[in-house]
């Protein structure tokens, strides 16, 4: 993407489960509830949710070009899809982004990537949804970019791309496991496991269908997340792995103006949600905002 070009995310909540759009590889004769568009250079993606006590939570990252970083807010809609409150729920000082959503033991946790702070981090639902602390007792041996957990054969499995020299954080898929979601979390010896912008980093939740374990992948052969291509696993140990591709999803006429792209597809019971991009070519606005961004930047220096 050239510096001139900024990518702009939105969300929808499509009416019909992911195992569906997965069997089909599309959206078409789905309806989509888009949420509002946000200020100009400001976008939502990454959704993940959960639903309780028949309100759907939705949790996503909230990016502002200005600041160039993001933070974890949360949208409580009623069964209806109604929205009745958005607040932030986590801010750091570094990039926060894709908000996993883990339910372990009747409790909720949220690992947001925040490779940039120098680690994995894993936050535990003190008050749902608004007031998350970090566990102190949760360590990862590596920095995780959207990490991508579920539970499989009494074991809990991470899907992430890595943070390493020489590996693509946009191709590369890597592969770690453990007894408790707390740890001691073990890596996989095949580790990366796959190797290709076109189908190696996570972009939603593991689906379980029934042709087996479905894992959403970016496609970013072309353009970051220019598409969502499906991951079928047809072997996971802690010694192996084999994944074959079953299916591509693209945007499609729904998305109106943000046909560019799609790059998360999660499963929150009868609905999923997605997010979907358009570009926006508007260099003297760019280069405004990025002339504003260093010039605080240094200010903050003195």
């Amino acid at each position: 993407m050239s510096i001139f070009e900024s990518d702009i995310w939105r969300i929808g909540i499509v009416k019909t489960p992911v195992q569906n759009i997965v069997s089909s590889s599309s959206l078409k004769g789905y309806e989509i509830c888009w949420l509002p568009e946000e200020p100009p250079y400001r976008f939502l993606a990454d959704p993940f949710g959960i639903w309780k006590k028949n309100r759907l939570y939705l949790f996503a990252e909230s990016y502002n070009y200005r600041i160039r970083k993001g933070r974890i807010e949360g949208f409580v809609f009623d069964e209806h899809l109604h929205l009745q409150e958005r607040r932030p729920v986590l801010e750091e000082s570094w990039h926060l982004s894709y908000p996993m959503i883990i339910e372990d033991q009747e409790e909720i946790y949220i690992m947001p990537e925040s490779y940039k702070s120098g680690e994995t981090t894993l936050y535990h639902a003190v008050k749902f949804p608004w007031k998350w602390e970090r566990v102190k007792d949760f360590t990862f041996p590596e920095m995780a970019i959207d990490p991508t957990l579920f539970y499989y054969q009494d074991h809990w499995w991470m899907f992430y791309t890595p943070v390493q020299a020489g590996l693509s954080r946009q191709g590369a898929l890597c592969i770690a496991w453990a007894k408790n979601l707390t740890g001691p979390w073990h890596l996989h010896p095949k580790n990366p496991v796959r190797v290709t912008p076109e189908s190696s980093r996570p972009g939603g939740n593991v689906i379980l269908t029934d042709q087996g374990i479905i894992l959403p992948t970016q496609n970013c052969s072309y353009t970051y997340g220019g598409s969502l291509v499906f991951l079928q696993i047809t072997t996971l140990t802690h010694q192996d792995f084999e994944a074959h591709i079953t299916g591509e999803l693209r945007p499609n006429d729904a998305c109106g103006l943000y046909n560019q792209g799609i790059h998360t597809l999660s499963s929150i019971g009868k609905y999923s949600l997605i997010d979907a991009k358009q570009i926006l070519h508007n260099p003297f606005r760019r280069l405004a905002i990025d002339g504003i961004y260093r010039f605080k930047k240094r200010l903050d220096r003195f």
